[in-house]
Parts: structure tokens; sequence; C-alpha cells
């Protein structure tokens, strides 16, 4: 009996709960209006808002029918068109006598602006015979206006032009940001990084991922980029934003998730880089009780299923080991959809067979000595040699030398039949036709050579060369032929490729120290182990990493992890000189059980670019910074009053 009573006073409570909201509503409702909007009594707001297509959905099958659109004017033509835009495309709206015969029509499309937002209801026709317009996707058919509402009114003078005729320069088109991304091709790509990330989580979900949110607010990692540090109340200490979930999803599997996937924000304060952003996306996943050929067929079963073109790539992907990359393409991150490969042309030089260059001569009892060539065939030997030899020069003042007397051992030169660069006019008879036999040179094939001292650097620098020397060849090509011309780093051809067997760790000459090829939680191969264990022969350490490359751009990596608590300590401390104490947290957690795992980031804001044919970032994501970080819409950063800053205790230098 009390149960009963119980429960009848719980339901009389909510019942009068109920009540009292509808109570309140009602009361809202007959409020005032300066209180309250009355939807219901502005009826042409909820009326003109409700449209029954997109205008780039419009085709003749719809033809007869009566349709609702909104968007912008995209264009007035002679007074009796409008092309109207919204973010599925254009159709043209024609206004004919019937309309304009009423003067208020007449004066409203006297005075709309190009850019404001309208209402259109008509009726879908086909366009006249002749008038038809292939270039649009509904060009095909037209919509008879049958009354026009301007629903907002645009300046009549805009920063720019919405036209894809006419693209503003970065410097404004950064700051009307909200302007700029009216251009169809933006959004498209916008569209496109949607589509992706909702296919990737489709797919990762369907594996049993779990979508696993980490903070963003941390403390300081050693090594790796400089990070974002953010002021607390308490004196001198500090927060940093996350350069990444890595130490979080490691955590996670030790949780026990077996696996683990966000979309992550990152942050790294990287601005002297000029194609990096100071804050980043990329699709973290991390796995346990896997292998690095696991997560590498995860990676290319998910690029499949979310691929946005008909045509999918073929999986498996080719696989290139690092030290390959280096020696033919100058780059851990091969280009691979053309040729210019680099080709080491050291064992040509017989040291008592001079080159008959004095400067080169020289330098042949170095045991550094080598001599690097890339051949140019004919078919696209487009470029003079003066144009390679500006080239090279360019890259080479731009290099950073750790050792001056190594820049001082490099000698350029380029041979194109009877044609040479100065230098190479001294060039011995014996040595070019041993030259011209191993590079296989035909007539008319350019061939280009780098002697030096210094192998890595004149990698490098051959690496950036060949880059320079496609772009300048295609850049020549769409000039000659325009849409005709073949391409060597043409946007839309797709070469994946994993790069693998990098070494563990790498000498940096300018701390004279041991650093990290790809992070410190990275696991040597198995053959390896006891190298690391001893801190032996650590130059020839292989390591479980890999490197997913599109068209010469790394577009994710990864690696298996150390999961033992004294190795990673070993590695820290003893190798890498680290301090451990800002890591003690993630060193501990290795000792409770932690399951072997590894994972991968793909880096989402590069890979959509690779997807939408563009090399600059800032073209998929929808608010960028610009190269020195700032965001030139909002002006931030912007300075902040001193009575704020002594909240955080904090007085600031150079401000005025």
């Amino acid at each position: 009996m009390s149960l009963c009573r119980c429960l009848g006073n719980r339901l009389k409570l909510f019942s009068n709960i109920d009540l009292t909201i509808n109570r309140y509503i009602s009361s809202q409702i007959n409020a005032p209006e300066n209180n309250f909007i009355n939807v219901e009594q502005n009826s042409n707001f909820r009326k003109n808002l409700s449209r029954t297509h997109y205008c780039g959905q419009l085709d003749s099958k719809l033809e007869g029918q009566n349709v609702s659109l909104c968007g912008w004017v995209q264009k007035k033509r002679f007074k009796n068109f409008l092309i109207l835009r919204d973010v599925k495309g254009l159709v043209q709206v024609v206004l004919d006598d019937s309309f304009l015969k009423q003067q208020s029509n007449r004066d409203m499309i006297e005075k709309l602006q190009e850019e404001s937002v309208i209402s259109v209801k008509g009726i879908v026709r086909r366009r006249p015979q002749g008038q038809e317009n292939p270039r649009m996707k509904t060009g095909s058919v037209e919509v008879l206006c049958n009354s026009l509402e301007v629903l907002n009114e645009c300046r009549s003078k805009l920063p720019f032009e919405i036209s894809d005729f006419n693209q503003p320069n970065e410097l404004v088109s950064l700051k009307y940001r909200y302007l700029n991304l009216r251009f169809a091709k933006l959004q498209q790509n916008l569209i496109t990084r949607s589509n992706f990330v909702n296919k990737a989580r489709q797919f990762l979900n369907e594996q049993n991922f779990i979508d696993i949110e980490t903070p963003t607010l941390f403390r300081r990692t050693p090594g790796g980029a400089r990070e974002f540090i953010v002021p607390t109340n308490k004196p001198g200490q500090f927060y940093c934003l996350t350069q990444s979930p890595q130490q979080f999803k490691q955590l996670l599997m030790v949780s026990g998730f077996d696996r683990y996937y966000q979309v992550a924000k990152c942050y790294r304060d990287e601005t002297f880089k000029p194609e990096r952003q100071p804050e980043f996306t990329q699709i973290d996943i991390e796995m346990s009780f896997v292998t690095d050929e696991d997560i590498i067929s995860l990676i290319e079963n998910l690029v499949h299923y979310c691929w946005p073109f008909e045509q999918k790539p073929q999986i498996p992907f080719n696989r290139m080991k690092f030290q390959e990359a280096m020696d033919s393409y100058g780059a851990d991150k091969p280009d691979v959809r053309f040729g210019l490969k680099i080709n080491n042309m050291t064992h040509l030089i017989i040291k008592e067979n001079s080159f008959g260059i004095n400067r080169i001569d020289n330098l042949l009892e170095n045991d550094k000595f080598n001599v690097q060539a890339i051949k140019i065939p004919k078919e696209n030997g487009i470029l003079t040699l003066k144009e390679i030899e500006k080239l090279f020069k360019e890259i080479f003042e731009a290099t950073n030398f750790v050792e001056t007397e190594d820049k001082d051992t490099f000698t350029f030169m380029a041979i194109k039949d009877s044609d040479v660069t100065n230098i190479a006019k001294h060039l011995k008879t014996d040595f070019k036709n041993k030259l011209i036999a191993e590079m296989r040179l035909d007539d008319e094939d350019t061939c280009i050579l780098l002697c030096s001292c210094n192998k890595n650097k004149a990698l490098e620098i051959m690496g950036k060369l060949r880059l320079n020397l496609a772009d300048k060849i295609d850049e020549k090509n769409l000039k000659l032929k325009g849409d005709k011309a073949i391409l060597l780093r043409d946007p839309k051809i797709f070469n994946f490729v994993w790069v693998v067997e990098f070494p563990l760790f790498t000498w940096n000459e300018e701390n004279n120290r041991w650093k990290s090829t790809h992070h410190p939680f990275t696991a040597p191969i198995d053959e390896h182990l006891n190298l690391v264990k001893e801190s032996r022969d650590l130059e020839s350490i292989i390591g479980l990493h890999y490197d997913l490359v599109l068209n010469g751009n790394e577009v994710a990596g990864g690696s298996i992890r150390i999961h033992n608590s004294e190795l990673q300590r070993h590695v820290l401390e003893n190798i890498l000189k680290e301090d451990t104490s800002k890591l003690n947290h993630l060193i501990e957690a290795l000792s409770y059980g932690a399951p072997p795992h590894g994972g991968i980031a793909i880096g989402l804001d590069r890979f959509i670019a690779c997807l939408c044919g563009t090399q600059n970032i800032r073209n998929v994501i929808a608010f960028p910074k610009n190269q020195a970080g700032r965001d030139l819409m909002s002006s931030a950063p912007s300075n902040v009053p001193q009575e704020e800053l002594d909240y955080y205790n904090l007085i600031c230098k150079g401000t005025e």
C-alpha cells in the first residue's frame, strides 16, 4: 500500500512539473514582443526558408514542377536573368515580362546587389534550343520566376568578386575568409574532407574501434616540436597543448582498450615552416596485440573504403626501404609519379684518373667524395642548362650547412650533347664516355652532376632539385600545350608508397647527440633488440616505423611501440639523454602489464589537400592561419590587458 502511495505521489509530482513547464511556455508565448519573437506570427520568415530543392539539383526530369529555392545572387544579366547559387551549385533564373511588369519587382531587381540572399519560387523549364550551357551542371534548364524576395541585402562593394575568374590574393582572402569560402572549389574541398572523415568513422566503427577523446591540456613533452604553453594561476606552472595524443593512446592500451581512434586536434609551434599550421587535425589510431603488417593492412583498407573517386587505388600499396628512398629520391617521402631518379656515379671515379677539373681532383683522396647524377630524358628536356643551373643555385644557397667546409666541396655541372655549363667544359673525355654509357644518355638527353664530400647534403639538394625540375617542366609544358600537356606531377594521379625500415636513431650534428628518427616510443625490429639494450651500433638499428607517402607528401606515419618499461627508460635516459621525470607516468604505466601495441596517425589536412589537388593545406581548412600563424580575420593572437595577465602571474616583455 505504501509503495502504491509513493508511486502515486511521484506521478502527481511529474504531472505538476509538466503543468508548470507548460504554463511557463504559454506565458512566454503571450509575453510582449520585445521579450519574445513569435515565430508563428512572422509567417514570411517560416515560408521563405522552406525550399524544395537545391540549385544544383535541378535537371530536365523536373520540367514543369514548381520549386522554391534559396541562395546568393551570383550574377545579374541583362535585367532579365539571375544566376542563383547555393552550396550544391548554380541555376539560371528567368525574370520574364509578366514578372517585371510590376513596378515593385522592377525596382527590386534594379536595386538588387550581387551576393544578396534571396528566395525564388518558380517553374522549372528547359532552356530554349541553342541556349544550353554545357559548362553548368544545370545548364539544360532554368527557373521561370513567379516570386522573388530579398532575405538579406549585400553591400554594394565587396572586398573581392566571388568569381572563379577572379581569385583574391591570400592576404585579402584570409581576412575575409567567410567570403572566400563562398567559392565553389573551397566549398567542395571542405565537403570532400567531411565525407572522408564520416567514411573513416564508419570503417573504424565497423572494425570494433572505440572513439575516445583525450585531453588537449597536458604537460611538456621532451623532444619533438616546440609546444604552445598555457599559463595557469599557479605561479610558474603551465600546461602545454598536446602535439598529438601519443602518450594518451598508449595509456589507453595499458587500460585494456584494444582498439582506439579519434579525430584529434593537435598543436605545434612551427610558424617558421611555411606549409604548417599551428593547429592541425589527424585521425589517430592505436591497437593492441598487432604487428606492423596488421596496421599497414588496416590503413590500406581504410583508404580504399574512404576513397572519394570512382577509380579506387590498388591495394596493397608498394613499399620502399628508407635507404632506397634517400638514395634514389633524396627524401624519405618520395614522389614516385615520375622518374628523374638520383644515381650514384661515384664508382666511375678512379683516383689515379682525374676529372680534369682542379677543384674536384683535389678532393678525390677524400673518402667522403661522391658524385650524384640525374638524367632528364629528351621528351622532358624543355629546360635550358642556364635554367637548370639557376634552380640549383637557389636550392644550394637556401641549404643549411653545419660545417662550412662541406659547402666548399660542392661542384655542379650539367651536360646536354655539346652544350655544357662552364665547369663541365673541362671534363675529361674518358669520364664523359663512361658517364654516357652508365646513365644510358641518348642524343638530347640532359645529365646533371653534383660532386661533393657530403653525401647526405648532396642527396638532400638533388632531391629538392628533382622536384623543382619537375615543377618547372610542367609549368613550361602547360604554357605550350595547355590542357593537352602531360604533367610529371599530375595532381589527378595518385601514387601511394609505404616507406619502411627507418633507422631507429639519427645523429644530430648540431647538438652532437642521438635523436629518435620517429619518436622515442618506437620499438626496434626484433633482430636489433639486443643492440638497443647494449647501446651498440646505434646508427645501424632499424625501427618498426612506417610512413605512408602520397605524391611526395607524408600523409600517415606510425610505429610499433616499446611496451617494456625498463627498455623505454633505457632508451630515454642512456641513448637519447632525456629527462625521464617528465615521462614517469608513462614509464610506470608500462610496468603494470602493458600489451604489445602500435598505431598510426593520418594527417588529415595534408591527405585531403592531396585528394583535392592543392599544395596548400590552407585550402582544405575552414579557418586557417597564415604563414606567420596569425588569424587575419580576427587579428589573433592579440594583446591581453595587464590586469588579466596579473591573474596568471605574467609580465610581457617588449609590449607597449
